[in-house]
């Protein structure tokens, strides 16, 4: 009878203590989606681990191998807090599959690092994606999703026997990087020479999807003068919006060769004029040379005076630009393609505020040389490269990153 007490009386001693841990364990909610359900073989689908924990906790996501597909790492994002209060984090991956049919994608693990550093692992189910072959009349090695592609030649004059930069970039949403170098002989006839470089890659993000840029360079050395020109560079490609082959192409390009010697001939010009006139009188030349010191002089001065103007002002009082007025003004820009080069410019303007550096002219590289501010060089890098991916406006990562940066 003492030990049934006893008993009781431990459960319900115990029981409590067990309730109280167990409800002193975060919540969490993870959901795991697809953007699509199926997809053409190497056609991109955006796979999304969405978390809700508390906001006292941090969470971090172990991806699965991805057999079967090509990953690219998207951003994550902080979402919106749900009803309840809790924080909403979003892990992404771009998935492009290598093989088809249905496509197992494998189970993973969360980490929720709680307050004092104490640590959870929470289970991530596995999903499937459903892989369609390409039709049987679409090439080996096709390249999947809408391309764009461009041709920008060095200058539109050359002279002979030098050579001429031209660049090929072609971007689009899928699987870019296995596009192989335009050959461009028979576009350019036998008389130029054709010097490739080794092709880039980079991957940006736009749109919430992963987008792919493919850079191809040469020098282009004519053997003739005339017009070079440069047709139609032309990649095709399965769209999978219309199940059809496509053909992205560029506009046709062409460029003056012009007969002369490749050395630099800087004093050329001012010798052939001097021979067509005949060399003035010493007294007129001397008078002239005068007038054109004196000249000299004036200039110099008011040039000085100006600068000093200038180095005055920005010692006393020229103000810096602001970047809550840049940021808001990217704000109301937002549906634009102009937002990418404001958000650039605000972050500029809190380089400014920070650093007492005049970013507004200075390139990213430039910066980088001046500062070592990894926050603000990672995010004017991810500008950039929002921006030479061409694909779409300003996502709402990109902005609220900004937003953080300026402590708005």
């Amino acid at each position: 009878m003492v030990k049934a007490c006893l008993a009781l009386f431990f459960a319900l001693l115990v029981a409590p203590l067990a309730a109280a841990q167990a409800s002193s364990e975060p919540v969490l909610e993870v959901n795991v989606t697809l953007d699509r359900a199926q997809v053409f073989l190497h056609e991109q689908a955006v796979l999304s681990v969405l978390v809700h924990h508390p906001p006292d906790a941090r969470a971090s996501w172990e991806p699965p191998p991805f057999d079967g597909f090509w990953a690219e790492r998207l951003g994550t994002r902080g979402l919106p807090n749900a009803a309840n209060g809790q924080h909403r984090t979003e892990f992404r991956r771009a998935l492009f599959p290598t093989r088809a049919g249905d496509v197992e994608i494998a189970a993973s693990k969360l980490v929720l690092v709680g307050e004092g550093g104490s640590e959870r692992e929470v289970a991530v189910p596995g999903t499937h994606l459903r892989v369609i072959p390409l039709p049987a009349e679409t090439p080996a090695n096709s390249l999947v999703g809408r391309l764009e592609v461009s041709v920008l030649p060095g200058d539109d004059r050359l002279r002979l026997g030098k050579a001429l930069p031209l660049t090929i970039e072609l971007s689009g949403d899928g699987n870019v990087w296995d596009a192989e170098p335009p050959v461009l002989e028979p576009l350019l006839g036998r008389d130029v020479e054709v010097f490739p470089e080794a092709p880039r890659v980079s991957i940006g993000e736009s749109g919430g999807r992963a987008t792919t840029r493919r850079t191809f360079r040469y020098a282009l050395v004519p053997a003739r003068t005339g017009r070079l020109e440069i047709g139609p560079v032309r990649f095709p490609y399965f769209d999978p919006s219309t199940s059809t082959l496509a053909s992205a192409e560029s506009e046709a390009k062409s460029v003056t060769v012009f007969a002369g010697s490749a050395e630099p001939e800087a004093r050329a010009p001012w010798e052939e004029r001097s021979t067509l006139r005949e060399a003035p009188p010493i007294p007129y030349l001397w008078i002239g040379l005068g007038i054109v010191g004196i000249v000299g002089i004036v200039v110099g001065w008011v040039t000085c005076a100006r600068q000093s103007g200038r180095t005055e002002a920005h010692l006393h009082g020229a103000p810096p630009p602001s970047p809550r007025a840049a940021f808001e003004a990217a704000l109301a820009a937002r549906d634009t393609v102009g937002c990418l080069p404001m958000l650039a410019s605000a972050v500029r303007a809190g380089i400014h505020a920070r650093h007492r550096l005049d970013a507004l002219a200075l390139t990213t590289e430039e910066i980088a040389a001046r500062i070592s501010d990894r926050e603000a060089l990672d995010l004017l890098a991810a500008l950039d490269r929002a921006r030479f991916a061409r694909l779409g406006l300003a996502d709402d990562t990109l902005i609220e990153r900004v937003r953080a940066f300026l402590a708005l």
